[in-house]
């Protein structure tokens, strides 16, 4: 099996050599940096997940024209990125944003299909607006018996602070004082895959490469996750502290208010 495969490869290199330049999907490219930074070739992964070398090649280098299907596309990237310990969720995640899956060309049988849904469609435009007016009548209704009746039998307090038993309010000084921002800056020193949450919504994802740092700020909380933490510097309120791990492997860090730590 591994002279088959050896010789398969060694032909297609003979007969398609490599480009300088080639496009290379963030996808494929994800999948080679981890699949290279655990030391395996593609025959090694090939025999272990038991998919043809040449289709781990075609998902690395983003040739998907030369797969058999759409359907084996997504089962040949989940079962190589579940061997190569990534997320497949997140795998597929970014191969839909380069990839969008197609819409069906639904179109109706008959005539009698089509004026049947046209028909269906109207009664319930119908009756999700008589469901809007009876809401709106019921709502002025109430609106109006509080307006005369509630209000009419409860007098009004006059509440200042008089007669609170005090003088000037004052607020406590945390009250007023606008809230702490932080800010966190990612270097990536070689392409490596990162995910970065900025107070609840994700705010990246994607392969980050060498180039200008990027920042992003925050109030109360910024979580990045990455699959090699070797590969990226991190500075807290441009303080550098360093890279994010010494070895490849899943880091979690979360910055806030109090500080910049590993969470896992």
């Amino acid at each position: 099996m591994r002279a088959e495969n050896a010789r398969f490869l060694r032909r297609r290199l003979l007969s398609q050599p490599h480009l300088p330049g080639a496009h290379v999907s963030e996808v494929g490219e994800m999948l080679r940096s981890a699949r290279q930074q655990q030391r395996l070739s593609v025959l090694q992964v090939a025999e272990a997940i038991k998919i043809k070398p040449q289709y781990l090649e075609a998902l690395e280098e983003g040739d998907y024209h030369l797969l058999p299907g759409q359907a084996y596309v997504t089962g040949f990237l989940k079962n190589y990125a579940k061997y190569l310990g990534l997320h497949p969720e997140d795998v597929m995640q970014d191969f839909h944003t380069i990839r969008p899956e197609p819409q069906p060309d639904v179109k109706a049988a008959t005539r009698v299909l089509a004026s049947g849904y046209q028909r269906q469609h109207r009664k319930r435009l119908i009756s999700s607006l008589v469901a809007v007016v009876v809401l709106l009548i019921a709502g002025y209704c109430i609106r109006q018996y509080n307006e005369n009746y509630a209000h009419a039998s409860s007098p009004q307090l006059n509440m200042t602070p008089a007669n609170l038993g005090g003088g000037t309010v004052k607020q406590p000084k945390h009250a007023v004082a606008a809230a702490t921002q932080f800010r966190i800056r990612l270097h990536a020193v070689a392409p490596v895959w990162a995910r970065v949450t900025v107070d609840g919504v994700r705010r990246f994802q994607g392969i980050m490469r060498n180039q200008p740092a990027q920042q992003w700020a925050a109030h109360h909380s910024i979580f990045v996750v990455t699959y090699d933490g070797a590969h990226i510097k991190a500075l807290y309120n441009n303080r550098p502290s360093g890279l994010l791990a010494h070895q490849p492997g899943l880091v979690v860090w979360v910055a806030n208010a109090s500080g910049w730590h590993q969470a896992s």
